[in-house]
């Protein structure tokens, strides 16, 4: 019997270390000590006003055209590469590059993993080859292990997934009719097709709930009533969440969805945007009457605060602190310049965005009683703003120095203080 036993125990320990060693090899092959790509932390604000005006160019609704006409852009290899990069640092923590060649694009980046015994960078490289159509997945390797076709375009298809994207990019990867890869740009040949966009970014659901959130402004901005405080919209809006979450009786799920709505309708009207930019439908519906919306008595920290709400609520705070600091940077080449006070509104709804999604029940209740803006918005008075970029970098040198952290440490405590952002 304890010959038996003995027999069973080494099996046992044969079968584990059949499952556990080709995990380590493969983390160990997977992780690298130094990042394939190394490069400058941030895109300067010469860079991002580059971008911003080649975006702005390629915008399609600048450009009218009739039927379904196949339109071209052509963007610069620099500016790709710098975006790839920017959303690369932003969003995962890590840095990207792009190369062009004749016919084909290497695409790769460095991702800072958690420390380990085998390395901190998962280094990600892969390399596309122009077909007559969009370009083809040719080569994956992640690490020193190269990925087959079959699981790389598997492995697409789940990350799309797991951030709800498949939709979005399906139909944005419809209009494409063809991707010309050269040495120094890409051609992309394209048709538009607003509605379907619309229909993706705003599905038929969240069409109706949006036109419940709309509808219950036109009471509350009456024509004639001059600004109107951010602080007097949220409370009835949020209450309505409350009761229609109630009536439901749901829970968390459809409380976020009702914030996120309520978060909506106020970002477009603080903005000024109609619904019908997004909802062909609501071209039926009663809209409100077009008034200032302000906190702290202006009208710009409104619009970021709400903006950048939205945007935490749907897609998360990295996104939102990208969003907000491309604005202010924009800002700096000309505008009003960079202001920290704008960055502690942006910074304020991003919080409020995220808890509108993840404790969205206590946020209802908590703005139903009623609120003022310094429940939700920090003192920002004494923070330095309309600095011009020769000021900013006179005073804090460059995003991510010392000095700029400080201040953007100070900012955090103060909302981190406000009582509806605990």
């Amino acid at each position: 019997m304890h010959r038996i036993m003995k027999t069973v125990l080494k099996l046992l320990v044969c079968a584990v270390l059949a499952l556990v060693l080709p995990a380590v090899l493969l983390v160990w092959l997977a992780l690298h000590d130094r990042p394939l790509v190394e490069r400058d932390s941030a895109m300067t604000p010469a860079d991002i006003s580059r971008v911003r005006d080649l975006l702005g160019a390629a915008d399609p609704r600048k450009h009218p055209q009739e039927g379904q006409a196949v339109r071209t852009f052509h963007a610069d290899g620099r500016d790709l590469d710098l975006v790839l990069h920017d959303a690369a640092r932003r969003l995962l923590r890590g840095a990207g590059r792009v190369v062009l060649e004749d016919q084909a694009a290497r695409v790769q980046l460095s991702l800072r993993w958690s420390r380990s015994p085998f390395g901190e960078w998962l280094n990600v490289e892969a390399q596309l080859r122009q077909t007559a159509g969009l370009p083809a997945l040719e080569r994956l390797q992640i690490g020193r292990v190269p990925v087959p076709s079959e699981l790389a375009r598997w492995l697409l298809v789940q990350g799309l997934d797991h951030y709800s994207a498949t939709e979005p990019v399906q139909t944005v990867v419809g209009m494409v009719q063809r991707v010309r890869l050269q040495p120094e740009e890409v051609v992309l040949d394209y048709v538009w097709r607003p509605d379907g966009l619309r229909t993706v970014m705003l599905p038929p659901a969240d069409q109706q709930r949006l036109r419940v959130y709309v509808e219950r402004l036109v009471p509350l901005v009456r024509k004639g009533h001059g600004p109107v405080p951010l602080a007097s919209l949220l409370a009835p809006l949020f209450e309505l969440a409350r009761v229609r979450t109630d009536a439901a009786g749901a829970g968390e799920a459809l409380a976020a969805q009702e914030n996120r709505s309520a978060l909506i309708a106020l970002a477009l009207y603080a903005t000024g945007q109609s619904p019908t930019r997004f909802v062909q439908e609501a071209r039926q519906w009663t809209l409100p009457v077009s008034h200032p919306v302000l906190l702290r008595g202006r009208e710009d920290f409104a619009m970021h605060f709400l903006v950048s709400a939205v945007l935490a609520a749907e897609g998360g705070g990295r996104l939102a602190d990208a969003i907000g600091l491309y604005k202010e940077l924009s800002d700096s080449r000309g505008g009003s310049g960079f202001s920290f006070n704008d960055i502690a509104a942006d910074r304020a709804g991003t919080r409020f965005g995220q808890i509108a999604v993840r404790d969205p029940l206590r946020l209802q209740v908590g703005l139903s009683k009623g609120v003022t803006d310094e429940d939700f918005m920090p003192g920002v008075a004494d923070l330095p703003e309309f600095l011009s970029e020769a000021e900013f970098k006179a005073t804090y040198g460059e995003i991510g120095s010392p000095a700029y952290e400080r201040m953007q440490a100070e900012i955090e405590r103060r909302v981190a203080a406000r009582p509806l952002l605990h």
